[in-house]
């Protein structure tokens, strides 16, 4: 009834990926607010599974993750194809070089979000494409958390390059590019297929979708 009143104003409510959190999300809700002050956000961060579950479970309008979930009930739309790039130990011996094949590091530990999270999921294909199963350094629940124990020496990982990327001195690390397979991964937008959003919800689909057109992160 309040959006009928007034169509400017209303509620998004958007779930996403931990690793869209620290810079696509705000970039979206940003640009979104300054044409549609009045709206509001409610906001959930989630693994992959969690995501779907928010929408089947109507406790989210949208949901932005990685790759189309596959589901029959929910209709999703690519905004961007997201590069991995293998992180490395400044002190490693690959460390040097600008680009490598994955499988030059069959043989070390992965540093991996836990099962349930879509960069998981991309990490296990793209080995398996290379040719091997990656050896299990450590699971963890955040990029940050990746970042901070490849840093240590403690393992490799695959790396979303998100600004948030930029090596700094407490993350001595270096970013390869790799060549033997396709380090990248899609991010999309996405919602229930047989439910009619309410006009904020859809503004914020046509403006997301908008605004991430043509384009493909740059390396950090």
């Amino acid at each position: 009834m309040a959006e009928v009143v007034d169509p400017e104003a209303g509620l998004v409510s958007l779930a996403f990926l931990h690793t869209l959190g620290t810079w696509l999300v705000p970039k979206l809700v940003t640009g979104f607010r300054q044409a549609f002050p009045k709206v509001r956000f409610e906001l959930h961060q989630h693994g992959e599974n969690g995501l779907v579950q928010h929408l089947l479970d109507a406790t989210a309008d949208l949901i932005i993750t990685s790759g189309d979930p596959g589901h029959p009930l929910i209709t999703w739309r690519r905004l961007l194809v997201e590069p991995l790039w293998l992180a490395v130990p400044t002190q490693h011996p690959l460390a040097q070089h600008r680009r490598v094949r994955l499988a030059e590091v069959a043989e070390e530990p992965f540093i991996l979000l836990k099962p349930g999270y879509g960069l998981r999921s991309v990490t296990e294909t793209l080995c398996r494409q290379a040719g091997f199963t990656p050896l299990i350094g450590f699971e963890g629940e955040e990029v940050h958390t990746l970042r901070g124990l490849v840093a240590a020496g403690l393992g490799v990982s695959l790396i979303p390059s998100s600004p948030d990327a930029a090596a700094t001195p407490a993350f001595p690390i270096r970013y390869l590019e790799i060549t033997d397979v396709h380090g990248a991964r899609d991010i999309g937008i996405a919602w229930l297929s047989g439910r009619t959003l309410p006009p904020a919800p859809q503004r914020f689909i046509d403006h997301a979708l908008g605004a991430t057109a043509g384009s493909t992160p740059a390396r950090g």
